[in-house]
């Protein structure tokens, strides 16, 4: 999975930040290894849904480099269920999508694939970054969602950041991770913004050890 990184894409040093612990979380390139697969599959088998994803936030669109059980690479975020998830950092369970009308005229509810229950938990990065969300859906209306989702979709956000975040995986893609927070303290830095480049410092510090790349 690849975001826009233009050095001269517009960037709030809220946003900057946010992209520089998406790179120094490895989320970018789940869909290279196939434990994240598995992982996500299992969840669907455990829950018993045909959809099950990991998404991640950034320039406007939810991206989703895992999913199991629909073909799509991202959504705007204004037609993403997961947006208020990430926003607010709450759980959310919805077993009845129609019921609530803040999703039922979702264009996922109303066509294509016809989504009924949803369930997502916020996925944090370093710092406690607002990464995205792991979640589940069905085309089925789910009650069970209320007492079954959540522990099951905390258990496997954990094991998702735990292998993103293991060494063999940023030693993968190490190369581009650094590369990408070199981009934006260079933005930062052309920008004057002195605490982002402090920030963003910080994330490439922590997170160099992990990648196998010489620091420059």
């Amino acid at each position: 999975m690849t975001i826009p990184d233009s050095d001269d894409a517009p960037l709030s040093s809220e946003d900057a930040l946010r992209r520089a612990a998406l790179f120094a979380s490895g989320m970018l390139a789940l869909r290279e290894s196939p434990r994240f697969n598995e992982l996500i599959q299992e969840l669907s088998r455990a829950i018993d849904v045909p959809i099950a994803g990991v998404s991640v936030v950034d320039s406007g669109f939810c991206w989703l480099p895992v999913l199991h059980g629909i073909d799509l690479d991202s959504i705007p975020l204004s037609e993403s269920l997961c947006v208020g998830v990430v926003e607010t950092q709450v759980p959310m369970t919805e077993t009845d999508l129609c019921a609530n009308p803040r999703f039922a005229d979702n264009r996922f509810v109303v066509g294509p694939p016809s989504l009924r229950a949803y369930a997502a938990v916020p996925m944090r990065g370093v710092q406690g970054a607002r990464l995205g969300t792991v979640f589940i859906a069905d085309q089925r209306v789910r009650p069970d969602f209320a007492d079954r989702a959540i522990p099951a979709l905390e258990r496997t956000t954990a094991r998702v950041l735990e292998e993103a975040s293991s060494p063999h995986h940023m030693r993968r893609v190490g190369r581009t991770t650094v590369e990408g927070l070199e981009s934006l303290i260079r933005r930062a830095t052309r920008d004057g913004d002195d605490a982002l480049v402090t920030a963003i410092d910080r994330v490439m510090r922590e997170v160099l050890p992990l990648t196998g790349v010489r620091g420059s």
